[in-house]
């Protein structure tokens, strides 16, 4: 007996069977909301924050300290140049905008994925698409080269970059529809 909504029941049966019997299944699902419980997390919240790292391990993102992710950023800034690098940034978020395959997608990986992100807005405006970014954490060469990224994000998806401000951890950027999209 399981006092549940019906449909939940059935669901939860199913998959049981599918895994075991419904007695096993239950009580690994209530040990496991109990665990979640222990360190904070709803059983929803865990399963959404396993959803984001799985997220980005299926788009190739790769999990590095923050400090030494901008360390070596800055570096490869000075070594490599600044077109070579904004070139592979565009290369890059052209690869990201193609996978993600609508702003919508973009824009909600964009808010799980990027940490250090205080701020990440998109909104349509006069027929223009606006894109503020906000992160304390990102030095001016970053701020460049983050602009780039979504620049070229922005460009698969069929958006062309007008103008923008980029500061030393802020970004506002003026998109319009391309012709062609």
């Amino acid at each position: 007996m399981l006092a549940a909504r019906e449909d939940l029941a059935d669901k939860i049966s199913d998959i049981a069977l599918r895994k075991g019997t419904l007695y096993d299944y239950l009580n690994e699902t209530l040990e496991e909301a109990i665990r979640a419980d222990s360190i904070g997390l709803s059983l929803k919240e865990a399963i959404d924050e396993r959803g984001i790292v799985k997220v980005a391990r299926d788009s190739g993102f790769t999990f590095v300290p923050e400090r030494l992710w901008f360390d070596i950023c800055e570096k490869a800034y000075e070594r490599l140049g600044i077109r070579k690098m904004k070139s592979l940034w565009y290369e890059t978020g052209q690869w990201y905008g193609t996978y993600y395959g609508d702003l919508d997608k973009l824009k909600d990986a964009m808010n799980k994925l990027i940490w250090d992100l205080s701020e990440f807005e998109v909104a349509s405006k006069d027929g223009n698409l606006l894109v503020r970014c906000i992160s304390p954490k990102f030095s001016e060469s970053y701020s460049v080269l983050f602009s780039r990224f979504l620049e070229g994000a922005l460009n698969a998806l069929g958006y062309e970059f007008v103008d923008g401000d980029i500061l030393k951890g802020v970004l506002n950027l003026r998109f319009k529809e391309s012709k062609g999209g």
